[in-house]
């Protein structure tokens, strides 16, 4: 290949790569005061690790995400609070598309802020889109 050649195809390679694009931003999401305890209380397999997955990612410490056969009857989602002046119970109440919130007055629950209790609507209140 003669000189004219090779340099011209080096140029032509070098013009064909794509340069780097800006990197995308990271989204920072502020953590949120006190910790989250999530129960899966429908019976469907993985339910609470999936809750757990989206609610650290909005910035929640979510403490544990356990199962258990004799919590599988609940067809709604419960949260139960323990204090309604915890910095994060508005926040709460945006992130999960539920009304149903109760307070617990509880000065034993030591850390834990809140209970979420998932019951069958648990893809709605997580706001999980369906086929995904």
């Amino acid at each position: 290949m003669s000189g004219k050649r090779l340099l011209i195809a080096c140029l032509f390679l070098f013009a064909c790569e794509e340069e780097p694009g800006p990197k995308a931003e990271e989204v920072r999401v502020e953590p949120v005061p006190g910790q989250i305890v999530v129960l899966n209380s429908c019976g469907i397999s993985g339910a609470a690790q999936e809750a757990k997955d989206i609610l650290r990612a909005k910035g929640f410490d979510v403490l544990s995400a356990q199962s258990d056969p004799m919590w599988a009857n609940y067809e709604e989602t419960i949260v139960a609070v323990r204090n309604p002046h915890w910095n994060g119970y508005e926040r709460l109440k945006t992130t999960l598309d539920t009304k149903n919130f109760i307070v617990l007055l509880d000065p034993l629950s030591g850390d834990v802020s809140a209970t979420v209790f998932l019951g069958r609507d648990y893809k709605k209140v997580l706001k999980i889109k369906r086929g995904l």
